[in-house]
């Protein structure tokens, strides 16, 4: 018995690994000639011995297969996994341009054959690689980062649709030198359209493209689903991103080993994407009287919850609808009920997914309904019309009637006369309170003919209340020029907001989050000096600080020491840990800095 129940556990696993085991295969899509890449299959969690590989044809094979496999495991709350992958690479150079297929590779695990997919290679002509260092050398600290280099694009996969069709838009960057990251995202904004985020990654994964002939390193920052609710020419205003670049400072050397001490200088970097319009164009005139607004191409079919019930019973009339479109917008179908029926609001479920630039799924509509009489009923068939986007027509859809038998029910009303068929719809009224007697009696506090209106005390409660109302427009107003003076709020409130990100990053510092106690540090002696000198995000650079201040007569060596500062804190959060006491030293530099510059400007205000 136990051996039994051991042997059905290990099938058990071994199904369970099968079933969560892969063969994939990685390789470049773009690769330019002449270059050297690799082609690499992985087994994972799948145990095999033969491994079958496919011709690879218009590359010269320089090295492979070469086997390797990686064992890991992992303890998550207490819970042990452990995995097993075998890899086979290739070192193939690629030679004419064109474009090859590397077909299917294969391997049996368990009698079972599992295969890549065919992939297939894009070879331009010889070009630099975004990787190579021919590139990185050619990109230098005297070197300006131009438009060509890194730039950002919008992109939608329809420029003409109707009023209702999805559509995706792409936010990609394209870069050709080593972005290190990104500050001032600006996203963009979709005036017109109901739009959807389907893709947004939370670490930015790099893949090649060829653009216009050259290869570039490209990553997907965000994916949406668009619904245009509007007609005419919809404008996609443009978003932008602040890149940080690493440029290499290439020393004239006196001797071949001064290459191995560059250094690399931090590059910020403003692209844009440029605005994309998309054209709606309206819905064909036409329309069936049961159209809603339905686009894309849908089913329906509707049900009883219930063949028989009882009067007075409650049960449900289910509506679903099943397709793609713009099914997440879709509104309840009308449906005509007997008239002794009773209606409750329509319940939505709702399981649409975006898939594939669009929506599809289903969506149910529940409407809970109580028969008030008797008998054989038939509830008539639910109507349902949308706009067919690739026959160009509206297409009608019809449910069967549905037939119900009601039974006699029990229920009577609390006065014990049974309810008559028919009466619905109307809740039981109490009339027996509805007229009071008016009270005519004086109340005993009141003094006959005397009154508050007319008396000293009337016009001394009406004075106080003009003068509070002057006092609190007055005071209104001089608020309201204060605010409106938005160089002057920013000014007075640096301080405030430099104290509490200083307050902030020490916090961070005593609780050992090192990277957001640099980027809260950098981010308190950036905001300070931009708002002292009212400078938005795109001119607040350092030699723009150091020109203001030094026009300003703040002296020199503060200037250098708070500029030298802000770049000590953006090297910190690349470089190696310098210790607990270098962070807290330049912590203390941070908060004298700040405390030195206020005292110099205000100084200068006087």
């Amino acid at each position: 018995m136990k051996k039994t129940i051991l042997l059905i556990l290990a099938a058990l696993s071994l199904v369970q690994a099968n079933a969560q085991g892969q063969f994939t295969i990685e390789v470049p899509n773009v690769v330019a000639s002449g270059e050297r890449f690799r082609l690499v299959f992985t087994a994972t969690d799948l145990p095999h011995e033969s491994f079958s590989a496919p011709p690879v044809e218009g590359f010269l094979v320089l090295a492979g297969p070469t086997t390797s496999t990686m064992n890991r495991m992992e303890y998550i709350n207490g819970r042990r996994t452990q995995s097993r992958s075998v890899s086979y690479t290739y070192i193939l150079e690629a030679r004419e341009p064109g474009k090859y297929t590397i077909g299917e590779a294969s391997i049996v695990s368990d009698n079972v054959t599992y295969k890549t997919k065919p992939v297939t290679i894009e070879v331009i002509q010889g070009t630099t690689t975004p990787d190579s260092p021919v590139q990185e050398e050619n990109i230098t600290a005297g070197t300006n980062v131009t438009d060509k280099d890194v730039f950002l694009r919008l992109a939608v996969n329809k420029r003409r649709v109707v009023k209702g069709e999805p559509l995706t838009a792409t936010l990609k960057l394209y870069t050709r030198v080593n972005v290190a990251g990104a500050e001032d995202i600006r996203f963009p904004t979709f005036n017109g359209f109901w739009s959807q985020e389907v893709y947004a990654p939370q670490q930015i994964e790099w893949q090649r493209e060829n653009v216009d002939g050259e290869i570039f390193q490209v990553a997907t920052l965000r994916s949406y689903v668009l619904l245009p609710q509007q007609t005419g020419e919809i404008r996609i205003d443009p978003s932008e991103i602040v890149c940080v670049i690493q440029v290499r400072n290439t020393r004239k050397g006196q001797s071949l080993l001064d290459e191995f001490f560059d250094s690399y200088q931090t590059v910020r970097k403003r692209v844009i994407a440029p605005a994309v319009t998309v054209r709606v164009n309206d819905l064909p005139a036409g329309a069936p009287p049961s159209f809603t607004g339905a686009v894309g191409k849908f089913t329906i079919q509707a049900n009883l919850g219930k063949d028989s019930v009882s009067a007075h019973d409650a049960l449900s009339l289910y509506v679903t609808v099943t397709g793609e479109g713009n099914i997440n917008l879709l509104e309840a179908p009308s449906v005509q009920f007997p008239p002794d029926f009773e209606l409750y609001d329509a319940k939505v479920t709702d399981n649409s997914r975006s898939t594939g630039g669009t929506f599809s799924g289903s969506k149910t509509f529940e409407y809970p309904v109580i028969p008030r009489s008797y008998g054989d009923f038939t509830i008539e068939p639910v109507t349902f019309s949308y706009y067919d986007i690739e026959a160009g027509v509206y297409k009608t859809l019809r449910t069967q009637p549905l037939t119900l038998k009601v039974e006699r029910g029990s229920q009577v009303t609390p006065a014990g006369v049974p309810l008559t068929p028919g009466t619905h719809r109307r809740a039981v009224e109490s009339l027996s309170e509805d007229i009071r007697y008016i009270n005519t009696s004086l109340q005993s506090w009141r003094i006959k003919g005397s009154y508050f209106t007319g008396s000293l005390s009337y016009f001394i409660v009406l004075l106080l209340i003009f003068g509070i109302t002057a006092g609190v427009y007055v005071f209104l107003d001089k608020t309201r020029k204060h605010r409106n003076d938005v160089v002057k709020v920013r000014n007075s409130r640096a301080n405030k907001v430099a104290r509490t990100r200083l307050k902030t990053a020490g916090m961070l510092l005593k609780q050992e989050h090192f990277e957001g106690y640099y980027e809260e540090l950098h981010r308190a002696l950036w905001g300070y000096i931009a708002d002292k000198l009212a400078l938005s995000q795109a001119d607040c650079s350092r030699e723009r600080i150091e020109e203001l201040l030094l026009g300003r007569n703040v002296e020199p060596h503060l200037v250098s020491d708070y500029t030298s500062l802000i770049e000590s804190c953006e090297f910190a959060r690349y470089a190696p840990d310098p210790g607990q006491l270098e962070k807290e030293r330049i912590f203390e530099k941070a908060v004298e800095a700040i405390s030195k510059m206020e005292q110099a400007l205000k100084q200068i205000i006087v």
